[in-house]
């Protein structure tokens, strides 16, 4: 979905009403290529709104199944999609610093609101840093291979904890003290 900013001009007195199912596989399997394996028909529900000064609101709600690849195995994970975001769109680059750091502020590109973009941008900028199949979410075991293997956290915590307790060269004990003072 794009639309251009003579187009949204009638939508002045009252929003742009989206309700519409699309299909944004293609897309974000060329964008995201390393990420997206797969990506249900959305349903998207939202509304464009176009302000006095020039600015366009888009507010959002997206509504499908991703299938993006595990963090620790690769394998294929299906996620559901439910992500509500809110953006700004301005026209000009120097009006930028009237906005706050963390507002979704955006400048149109050639006059025109491209909602896909949007909407995949703000599915992947959602997505869990940890991704885990079932198997994975319910196994103590990690994965290993030749000369190494994966340990959790909590592992790896400890084991720095009595490595730096264990390798104190007795020789240097006395500067141990020497930063106590």
């Amino acid at each position: 979905m794009k639309f251009a900013k003579n187009q949204l001009l009638k939508y002045r007195q009252k929003p742009m009403l989206l309700a519409e199912q699309i299909n944004l596989e293609p897309i974000a399997k060329e964008r995201f290529p390393e990420t997206v394996l797969a990506l249900s028909p959305l349903e998207v529900v939202g509304q464009i709104s176009y302000l006095g000064n020039e600015d366009i609101i888009l507010k959002v709600t997206v509504k499908g199944t991703i299938t993006v690849p595990s963090s620790r195995s690769l394998d294929a994970v299906e996620l559901p999609i439910d992500v509500t975001f809110e953006e700004r769109y301005i026209e000009e680059v120097t009006r930028l610093s009237e906005f706050e750091e963390t507002d979704a502020v955006f400048v149109l590109e050639n006059d025109v609101l491209n909602v896909d973009d949007a909407i995949l941008d703000n599915i992947i900028a959602n997505l869990p840093l940890q991704i885990l199949t079932t198997e994975e979410e319910n196994s103590d075991i990690l994965p290993s291979g030749n000369d190494w293997h994966v340990i959790s956290e909590e592992t790896y915590k400890n084991e720095k904890m009595s490595d730096n307790s264990a390798k104190l060269d007795p020789r240097l004990a006395k500067l141990d003290d020497f930063f106590k003072e």
